[in-house]
């Protein structure tokens, strides 16, 4: 086998097992280490990932309370889905009902020398795209602030979960290093961190 090919391989297997052996360490905590950052918990700043903050809400609250903070994460995440689209279509109803509006009322000006009919005739028009545009800002308004309510309410229940593992007190299970293999200030190696 070529040097440089052996070269290759021996990089390769070293990225998959690093792949592998990539875990998370977390250091014990005293009461009020525990905050929510986001949809994690955090230990001392840093976040946790999905799988030891799994392991730890199910040691102190068991499935019930795993599933619990399921729920309350896809709560938050469709509360920022519905704040984003709702007032997105808001601000797209407002802006396309005030420029019809906007329009009629110029329109009205050039229109009014052709007479009263031609007047008419433009609002009729102008009228329906305006309540159209309301319509979008309504519905919009109404998603945007049931996405607050949702984003609110599920934050305040991940709080509350938060707290209820810092008072548990308990370190986290799964207390291992990090292993990744990329590029490094000298060139290319094996960084451990823990």
């Amino acid at each position: 086998m070529r040097p440089s090919l052996r070269i290759l391989l021996t990089i390769f297997v070293f990225s998959l097992a690093c792949l592998e052996g990539n875990a998370q360490f977390v250091p014990e905590w005293h009461q009020g280490d525990l905050k929510m950052k986001g949809a994690r918990i955090a230990v001392l700043g840093e976040k946790l990932d999905q799988e030891t903050t799994r392991a730890l809400l199910d040691q102190v609250g068991g499935a019930e309370m795993v599933a619990e903070w399921d729920r309350y994460v896809d709560q938050r995440g469709w509360g920022i889905g519905l704040t984003a689209g709702g007032y997105t279509l808001a601000v797209a109803g407002l802006c396309y009902g005030g420029v019809y509006l906007l329009a009629g009322v110029v329109g009205s000006i050039f229109a009014a020398i052709g007479g009263q009919e031609a007047v008419d005739k433009l609002w009729d028009d102008v009228g329906s795209r305006v309540q159209i545009g309301g319509a979008a800002m309504v519905a919009g308004l109404a998603a945007g602030t049931t996405g607050v309510v949702l984003l609110c309410v599920g934050n305040h229940h991940l709080r509350d979960l938060t707290a209820s593992c810092d008072a548990a007190g308990l370190p986290p299970v799964t207390p291992v290093a990090e292993l990744t293999f990329g590029p490094t200030p000298s060139g290319i190696g094996l960084a451990l961190r823990f």
